[in-house]
């Protein structure tokens, strides 16, 4: 087998690693933003020149496949554009283009078939049967969906504070808890600070946690949030098994900041799921999201890993990666 670069890049920082033909990881590169909408192809050339040499030079003269996984590259144009660009500057080996969400399926279950939640800023469910078929559901972006993501609890506890405010909601500790939080001595600013962008994308989903923290302390407004945003996502869990054909047994794993919050949100995608789904079992992830992008760039070159090599890649410690 080929050594193997596996790159995942997300809204906020990239890891770049290097695994050599045995599965061990021998080198780590750490980067900025690799959401490619934001960077664009200038910015990704400038993060690719600052990850890939040294991972290179410790390859030595080893050829290394590559697998570029990165948010905001979910669409085949955009991969096609990457590939292009990957090589224009001379890569030699097998070059694949994916999502982040993509990489992090492959690297929750080590290859093989199952299904994850991710819940972060947005949300998306993605999932891949034992015939490498691909579901997801979805992914939408915040105006049309992203469920059970940060700015979909923030987006909801700011609706509840203005049904309050009016006098058609109930009151709720969400009220105190994000004027706090927003700097808001007053309601009346909240709409100037929402409509010219003080109150921005980011803002609204920073809010996600605060939510999940008032849900904990048993605000029942909140945790109707919280419930509502759980059951959205079983239900995409759900439709996403019923598609693959793994509606009688399926592994699922959650990944994302909000779900990390109390796991306030299982409990409600759990049930929601279960009308689907016989068996649903819950596990952490196998990989990290940059060692399932190593898994597809091995796959691109037409390699599949076996159990010793796996077992390695598995013994990476966690503060590594």
């Amino acid at each position: 087998m080929e050594w193997a670069i596996g790159i995942d890049g997300g809204g906020t920082h990239t890891r770049a690693v290097l695994v050599d033909s045995a599965g061990v990881v021998r080198g780590v590169q750490m980067g900025g933003c690799g959401n490619f909408q934001r960077i664009g192809a200038a910015g990704l050339q400038a993060l690719l020149d600052q990850l890939l040499p040294p991972l290179r030079d410790m390859a030595g003269t080893a050829s290394a496949s590559l697998c570029l996984a990165l948010a905001g590259a979910g669409r085949m144009a955009e991969q096609q554009r990457i590939a292009a660009l990957i090589g224009e500057r001379g890569w030699v080996g097998a070059v694949r283009v994916e999502s982040d969400a993509r990489a992090a399926l492959e690297g929750a279950h080590a290859g093989a078939p199952g299904l994850i939640a991710i819940a972060g800023t947005g949300s998306i469910v993605l999932g891949k049967n034992g015939e490498g078929k691909l579901v997801r559901a979805g992914g939408w972006g915040p105006l049309l969906g992203d469920e059970g993501g940060g700015y979909y609890l923030g987006l909801q506890a700011l609706q509840a504070v203005t049904r309050y405010l009016d006098g058609a909601g109930p009151d709720t500790e969400l009220v105190a808890t994000l004027s706090r939080e927003l700097d808001l001595d007053c309601w009346d600013r909240l709409v100037p600070a929402v409509y010219c962008g003080e109150i921005d994308h980011g803002r609204i989903a920073a809010l996600g946690p605060l939510v999940a923290e008032v849900a904990g302390r048993g605000d029942a407004v909140a945790v109707e949030i919280v419930d509502r945003a759980g059951t959205a996502l079983g239900t995409q869990v759900g439709a996403v098994a019923q598609r693959l054909g793994l509606d009688r047994e399926a592994d699922l794993c959650c990944m994302g900041g909000v779900f990390a919050e109390r796991g306030l949100l299982q409990p409600a995608l759990q049930r929601a799921a279960a009308a689907h789904i016989d068996r649903l079992r819950l596990r952490p992830a196998l990989l990290p999201a940059a060692l399932g992008a190593v898994l597809l760039a091995w796959g691109q070159a037409g390699w599949q890993p076996d159990e010793d090599q796996l077992k390695n890649l598995r013994a990476s410690r966690p503060d590594q990666l």
